[in-house]
């Protein structure tokens, strides 16, 4: 029996119901795909930020993590094309990276090491940025000169320790004494966790000089030699005016 005009209606609306349920339910699972792969690109910029923020600054410089160093060393050795645009395999990197090959990149991009990114699977292409190039060599001179400044900050201060003036070598023992007092102060003012420390290894520097006043000569200490070059680079001034207290009883003795 042929189906009535009806019948074929309800056949079609029911078609076109079930299509556009079909195409809803794509453009969902679409939209849910998307979404996924948006969070998940987030989460790995979240990640690498967290990291290259942590980094250290060195005189200003950047350092970059082991690994990110490791992975532009990789990068820097696959051909150039077109300027600094490369292509790598995934192979190029070493076993440990290559399961975390998109966090490698995306903390790249953050350094500024490289840009514009294409991932495919097992590879890709981006561009290398201007300061990959040197980075390592900017990384050593970064480095020295640092070294070189703390070098500098250590000897600046062992020799500026600010108040400590010893007088002259004919009233040493006034000198001393006044000295001791503007050390002591330091101390409790200067010494945070290490005043107990400091204060005891004044006592041992003033025994020393009691010593070298009674017997006219210097004997050895090693061991409080050792222990004053311990707090050289944390209480630089501590050091520096030790070493003018003892050199004040040296000169006393010359002297008297």
């Amino acid at each position: 029996m042929p189906k009535s005009e009806l019948e074929k209606q309800l056949e079609k609306q029911g078609r076109q119901a079930k299509q556009l349920a079909d195409r809803q339910r794509r453009d969902n699972q679409k939209q849910a795909r998307e979404a996924e792969r948006t969070a998940h690109k987030e989460a790995i910029r979240v990640q690498a930020a967290s990291i290259v923020n942590g980094q250290p600054l060195v005189d200003n410089f950047r350092v970059m993590d082991p690994t990110s160093e490791e992975v532009l060393r990789c990068l820097l050795q696959c051909e150039l094309h077109q300027g600094n645009h490369i292509r790598f395999n995934d192979e190029d990197f070493p076993d440990y990276v290559q399961m975390s090959i998109p966090l490698e990149i995306e903390k790249l991009i953050q350094y500024g090491m490289v840009a514009g990114p294409n991932r495919w699977m097992g590879g890709g292409t981006l561009y290398i940025q201007p300061p990959a190039f040197t980075y390592f060599q900017d990384k050593q001179e970064a480095m020295e000169r640092q070294k070189n400044v703390q070098a500098t900050n250590q000897i600046s201060n062992v020799v500026n320790y600010g108040h400590f003036v010893v007088g002259n070598v004919s009233d040493s023992t006034m000198a001393i004494d006044n000295s001791i007092q503007h050390i002591e102060k330091a101390i409790d003012d200067q010494g945070g966790e290490d005043k107990e420390e400091l204060h005891a290894l004044l006592e041992e520097v003033k025994e020393l000089i009691d010593n070298m006043k009674t017997s006219r000569s210097i004997p050895r200490q090693k061991r409080l030699y050792e222990r004053l070059q311990e707090h050289l680079c944390k209480h630089g001034w501590f050091y520096g005016a030790v070493i003018q207290l003892l050199g004040t009883a040296a000169m006393g003795i010359l002297g008297a």
